[in-house]
């Protein structure tokens, strides 16, 4: 196992820890209709349904790992004992019985139906694990800071990849004006950069007619430029911010096959298609102006479909494994923290503030939250087997999607 680390600790992303707040594990409160009843208020971080058993499971904070027996009207919940002391922040199935599980801290843990153990500390500096992604043998794991651990043995030992190299296929401009052009991403490798660029017919001179500044990612053109053809631009480059190589959280990880797609902090979205040898960049977006990149926080892929959502209510899909993207409505201001699709392909997100809701014919139609009685932000959507969707989130939250339709589901012991 590699555990090796290369930065300080950080907390949650910050548009996600400012939601996601700590709240009592079990409180007594007023029901529907005025009847008292037992309530939880313990956050659900995450879900999975795992087949064996037939049963969703839930974690999150204080070392919580549960099963949720979901009937028609309510759920039960019901303990796994004696966990770590950790707050879990990622749950991933990794086959039909059993499931890996991140912490706070970059401890990734084991859960084999029965009981909960911790199996590797994948970040010396205790960055927190966000997103866990399993398929047959491979596992990969990714967190703040440029946490990136990858398993080719189901998760038993791990080595870290470091994204220090990727490549930005050729893009044109869409427009030549004098302007400080941004490629949306920084720490470009001088030595690669393949600048095309005309004045009147002329190869465009530099320090004349521009000047590339490849640590800041944006090249300043000075004079007006041929937009026939229009310049372009190919480079390598390491994610991060200026002069900080790999300072990415990552918090979105899916695969298929030896395909990977990770996305996080700065809009990256980032491919390989030799599981992780090399990387190249997706949805490149060249910008007169400094650019505003999508602070990635879910995703999911069914085969060649692809969806992301983030911060500020902003989605993107691509129906092309990722090759292209479309951008999505935006279904508000709230955050996305997660989305699934449901057996017919249908998206279902959940965010901040209680936002819940599935697009149809290219709008979102979102669930009444007052008549749902949400007081607390959803993460999770989990399809189920019957065809619904079972999405969880703060305060026990509990609603299902079925038939056109949300109903909530009372969570107790």
């Amino acid at each position: 196992m590699i555990t090796k680390g290369t930065y300080s600790h950080i907390a949650v992303g910050a548009a996600l820890a400012a939601t996601l707040t700590l709240s009592p594990v079990i409180a007594q409160e007023s029901a529907a209709g005025g009847a008292a009843s037992t309530s939880l208020r313990t956050d659900f971080l995450d879900a999975a349904f795992m087949p064996g058993p037939g049963q969703v499971y839930v974690s999150g904070h204080y070392g919580m790992v549960a099963k949720l027996d979901v009937g028609d009207d309510a759920a039960k919940i019901t303990y796994v004992p004696d966990t770590p002391n950790a707050d879990f922040t990622a749950l991933a199935r990794l086959n039909d019985s059993e499931a890996l599980i991140g912490s706070s801290t970059g401890r990734l843990y084991h859960f084999d139906g029965t009981a909960v153990k911790e199996v590797a500390e994948l970040s010396e500096y205790a960055e927190p694990i966000l997103d866990i992604a399993a398929s047959g043998d491979s596992v990969w794991v990714v967190g703040a800071r440029g946490l990136v651990q990858r398993s080719t043995d189901g998760g038993k030992t791990f080595e870290e990849v470091e994204i220090r190299e990727v490549t930005q296929p050729k893009i044109e401009f869409p427009g030549a004006q004098p302007a400080d052009w941004y490629f949306g991403v920084s720490n470009v490798d001088v030595d690669t950069v393949e600048f095309t660029a005309f004045k009147g017919g002329e190869p465009a001179v530099d320090e004349e007619d521009y000047i590339m500044y490849p640590d800041e990612g944006f090249v300043q053109i000075q004079q007006d430029l041929d937009m026939d053809p229009p310049p372009s631009i190919a480079f390598t480059f390491s994610p991060g911010p200026p002069f900080r190589a790999g300072d990415v959280s990552w918090n979105v990880v899916m695969l298929d096959g030896n395909n990977v797609t990770l996305a996080g902090e700065f809009g990256m979205i980032l491919q390989s298609a030799d599981n992780g040898e090399t990387w190249i960049r997706r949805d490149t977006e060249i910008v007169p102006r400094e650019p505003e990149p999508a602070y990635w926080m879910t995703g999911v892929q069914q085969g060649e479909q692809i969806w992301l959502g983030g911060a500020a209510g902003v989605s993107q899909r691509s129906v092309d494994a990722g090759a292209t993207w479309t951008d999505n409505p935006k279904p508000g201001r709230e955050g996305i923290f997660g989305i699934t699709l449901s057996n017919n392909n249908q998206p279902i997100i959940a965010g901040a503030v209680g936002l819940i809701g599935t697009l149809q014919d290219g709008d979102w139609q979102l669930a009444d939250r007052t008549a749902l009685r949400l007081l607390s932000w959803l993460r999770t959507p989990v399809a189920l087997p019957d065809g619904s969707v079972l999405v969880t989130g703060g305060r026990a939250s509990a609603i299902r999607y079925k038939d056109g339709s949300f109903s909530r589901i009372p969570v107790g012991l």
